[in-house]
């Protein structure tokens, strides 16, 4: 796979971005449900939520459900079937804005554990 700088750039928080495509291109034969729907992530998630709530001086939920986060965002996108190495930079940019406006910023905290 083969990502390759956009000119213009797009306006995106970069940290943020190499956290999502670390995430996406685990495996990239398999399909972003997949990936997601693993274990390793769904934990990493829910972490980077509770690290987001102690920042931001939110409550964490404990009824909080990744899983069904995760289903809504593929389901409203089409990302479901996807695989990683079948998507193009506008398809990334496209999940990228996604996850942002269903999650504001919490899931984006990935970078800090890479």
């Amino acid at each position: 796979v083969r990502i390759e700088p956009m000119n213009p750039m797009p306006n995106i928080n970069f940290l943020e971005w190499d956290g999502l495509t670390r995430i996406v291109f685990i495996r990239k034969n398999k399909t972003l449900a997949a990936i997601f729907k693993t274990k390793s992530v769904q934990e990493l998630l829910t972490k980077n939520y509770k690290i987001f709530c102690s920042l931001t001086k939110l409550w964490f939920r404990r009824t909080f459900d990744i899983k069904t986060k995760i289903d809504e965002i593929f389901t409203e996108c089409n990302f479901n079937d996807c695989r990683a190495r079948q998507m193009s930079n506008d398809d990334l940019l496209k999940l990228f804005r996604a996850i942002q406006f269903k999650w504001n910023s919490f899931f984006l905290l990935i970078y800090f554990i890479f």
